[in-house]
């Protein structure tokens, strides 16, 4: 064997080498770079949904922000409901099952992090579908 031949035969085995790597770890790759699903919350009381994106002033995701809502149904509204959901990485949650109508609209989502708290009305006989985007921050 010749020198050329010896210095070939250790390129293709390196270039092997590099690929079979390369495929072993790109389905790790992939898969940290999913994103995660949107929690939510069901009040299973109608067909009404709200999603909202909770974001830092410099557009920053908020991971883990708090959103509540206290929500009365029924008759007289004697019945009450109180929901609570935390944001995923992409600063994202939702709810569903929501009331078309409500007894006393509207509907105080009550966002809170790090000591900021925001409040966002929704009426859901205006707009049952609803996003709402959220800045947290000082003002």
């Amino acid at each position: 064997m010749t020198l050329n031949s010896i210095r070939n035969i250790r390129l293709v085995r390196l270039a092997f080498l590099v690929l079979t790597l390369s495929l072993l770890f790109s389905p790790g790759l992939s898969a940290a770079q999913q994103s995660v699903p949107v929690p939510q919350v069901n009040a299973n009381l109608g067909p009404c949904t709200v999603d909202f994106t909770v974001s830092q002033s410099s557009n920053q995701p908020v991971f883990n922000a708090e959103i509540s809502v206290k929500i009365s149904y029924g008759f007289m509204g004697m019945k009450k409901m109180d929901l609570k959901v935390g944001t995923n990485n992409e600063g994202k949650a939702r709810f569903v099952g929501l009331p078309e109508k409500v007894h006393n609209p509207p509907l105080a989502f009550v966002v809170s992090s790090k000591g900021l708290r925001k409040t966002v009305n929704y009426w859901p006989s205006v707009k049952c579908q609803a996003r709402y985007a959220v800045v947290m921050d000082e003002r």
